[in-house]
């Protein structure tokens, strides 16, 4: 399995061995070093470096990470921070031996957990803010917590979250306590970051976030502290199972229900939910936390999250979220319960909602990042910052939105735009006609092709 890239490439976050653009996709790199060979590294050419495939492609804004199936992760891109993990040994005597710059190749992630004072290799879930890196990891529980908790029901392992790069607004979670809280053995289900704000869903249900909170991104009852330093918890009036992130709000979504969480001011409609979608058409900001049908039950047992609520009538794949839209994708075969139906927000002129194949979308389209009334049915989709990718039924790959670094192909128009229509990207010729492509990623202006 191999992986091709295109699109944002300045500080090497592409991972394909130099720090320029590209428009086509090029073949990504990769470094395979073990800890007992000190500096020694061996380049390959593929990413099938333990016989696993990549399930998740997390893009800050200048760095890149990849969890394969097998619980590796692999970093690329700026790293002046750490946020790609622990420097690599230098015999540069005017290094600092802290200090990073650009990794122009993936490198595997291998971590202390200081703990437990042991190596930490295979991963449950990893997300990126823009300078920093949340990966979460099942650990031997800690001496600890196993003198606080009932040894009958209690697993031998725990979930453990570990946090790197730059925390300028707190989206790293690290308050004045960062010691575990003993008797908790929940596991981290689900995990997402925007540009400044993290988000995790533990296996009970319930969502805890971090971060920038003064858009509601965190919920109503954490606004007043513009920025949580620490986990706090959002309530919402249903058993969360997924999250996703957008630049400055939330959505959290589990058997079929879901809320937005952001701004009141609505600037770019992503509280706009279609009539669809929509438990009760429009949202405001008033005693029920403006979400819509599930508002008289937050009032009475929670005090409101604040944001807009939805039901999603058919089976569907996932809701992902652009840094100012939101996706809900049905993937063919799933079935549906109902016709899906298309509805514009009258929010600004500049959004609203439309549907493409098997795609509600709503919020920012100023660049086309909306699904364009022609696109195919897609099998996968991939949402970035301003841009998608989506593997169609037919196994092409297209990308719309904007795309001025080259992430949506080399043909935009005047604005770097992919705009009311899509770009067919398509694999180089060395790859041969027998390569397919499998999945699709999508990130900070950079595009993604997952190839057998």
């Amino acid at each position: 399995m191999r992986l091709f890239a295109f699109g944002s490439n300045g500080s090497g976050q592409l991972g394909i061995g130099h720090e320029e653009d590209v428009s086509t996709p090029t073949q990504c790199l990769f470094e395979q070093s073990e800890p007992s060979q000190g500096s020694q590294i061996t380049t390959i050419q593929n990413t099938n470096l333990d016989n696993s495939e990549i399930i998740t492609i997390a893009a800050g804004g200048n760095h890149t990470l990849l969890l394969t199936t097998s619980g590796s992760i692999y970093a690329a891109g700026c790293n002046t921070d750490g946020q790609c993990g622990p420097p690599m040994p230098t015999k540069n005597p005017k290094q600092d031996p802290a200090k990073e710059e650009n990794i122009l190749r993936f490198r595997r992630l291998v971590l202390l957990d200081v703990v437990s004072d042991t190596e930490v290799s295979s991963f449950k879930h990893v997300s990126a803010t823009w300078e920093g890196t949340i990966a979460v990891a099942s650990v031997s529980r800690s001496n600890s917590s196993r003198n606080n908790v009932d040894h009958a029901q209690t697993p031998d392992t725990e979930d453990r979250v570990f946090v790197f790069g730059s925390s300028p607004k707190g989206e790293l979670g690290l308050g004045p306590n960062t010691d575990p809280v003993p008797g908790t053995w929940l596991r981290i289900t689900a995990l997402a970051s925007g540009m400044a704000h993290s988000v995790a869903v533990l296996s009970n249900g319930d969502v805890y976030g971090w971060g920038g909170a003064r858009k509601g991104q965190l919920g109503r009852e954490n606004r007043g502290a513009r920025i949580a330093y620490s986990p706090v918890r959002i309530r919402v009036p249903f058993f969360a199972e997924a999250v996703a992130c957008g630049r400055e709000f939330t959505v959290v979504s589990g058997r079929g229900r879901f809320v937005v969480l952001g701004d009141a001011g609505n600037r770019w409609g992503v509280l706009g939910v279609p009539e669809s979608l929509a438990l009760r058409v429009g949202c405001d900001d008033g005693d029920d936390g403006g979400l819509g049908g599930y508002g008289d039950r937050l009032r009475d047992e929670d005090g409101g999250c604040g944001g807009c609520g939805g039901i999603i009538p058919y089976r569907y794949t996932g809701v992902a979220a652009s840094w100012h839209g939101v996706y809900v994708h049905a993937a063919p075969g799933l079935g549906r319960v109902e016709p899906l139906v298309s509805s514009r927000s009258d929010a600004q002129t500049d959004s609203g909602s439309d549907s493409g194949g098997s795609i509600v979308a709503w919020g920012r389209n100023d660049r086309g990042q909306l699904p364009p009334p022609d696109l195919p049915t897609p099998a996968k989709l991939a949402v970035g910052s301003e841009h998608v990718v989506a593997l169609l039924g037919d196994s092409r790959v297209a990308a719309f939105g904007w795309g001025e670094h080259g992430n949506c192909g080399p043909d935009t128009d005047s604005q770097g735009n992919v705009s009311g229509t899509y770009n067919v990207i398509s694999l180089p010729e060395a790859v041969g006609v027998d390569g397919k492509v499998v999945g699709v990623g999508a990130g900070c202006a950079t595009s993604w092709m997952i190839v057998t």
